[in-house]
């Protein structure tokens, strides 16, 4: 069963057919071709877009956390990554959330990536936490250290999430499965 909060599309589809409902009923009874009678297929409508714009779904958080965490990939913030991070995040490889952060701030002094885009996900959501494996395309500068075996890399990986205490969410865990389909781990990088 569709969620409302989900899409609005539910409420624009039931919208669509409670307009029907209205033009046969302003057809077949004259005396009911009222313009008030209108509003109620567009207050449904209103209610859909409503509930898209001003409600968030931890779905479209964890997104929102993967695309902010991104972006700071891609523009060489290790401050904003380090915002996508939860304060007792831990992989396998780094310890700590400081470790992570270490790590790509020597990576981008080596390696400069010019572009991100995200060709496959899959969001689990439990709450209070949720899982997420992506697979991105990562485009190197030419000159970058990595760049020199390809310039064009496929990376899988594995993010944990945890729901902090404001409802918010953030990165408290990260595995690295795979680079160009090859099962690899952090400490193979």
């Amino acid at each position: 069963m569709s969620n409302v909060f989900e899409t609005p599309w539910l409420l624009l589809f039931v919208a669509l057919v409670l307009l029907i409902i209205v033009w046969l009923i302003r057809q077949n009874l004259p005396e009911k071709r009222t313009w008030p009678l209108l509003l109620a297929p567009l207050a449904v409508a209103v209610l859909g877009g409503a509930l898209e714009y001003f409600v968030k779904t931890d779905y479209e958080r964890v997104e929102s956390l993967m695309e902010r965490g991104r972006r700071a990939a891609v523009h060489e913030d290790a401050a904003g990554f380090a915002e996508v991070l939860a304060p007792n995040y831990a992989d396998r490889a780094h310890r700590s959330k400081a470790a992570l952060v270490a790590f790509f701030e020597s990576f981008f002094q080596t390696t400069q990536i010019t572009h991100i885009r995200r060709t496959a996900s899959q969001v689990v959501i439990t709450p209070p936490s949720a899982t997420a494996e992506c697979v991105y395309r990562v485009q190197l500068a030419p000159g970058s250290a990595y760049s020199q075996a390809a310039s064009m890399y496929y990376v899988k990986l594995r993010f944990h999430f945890a729901q902090q205490a404001d409802g918010g969410w953030l990165i408290d865990g990260a595995n690295l499965l795979e680079v160009n389909f090859q099962p690899m781990g952090w400490g193979d990088i």
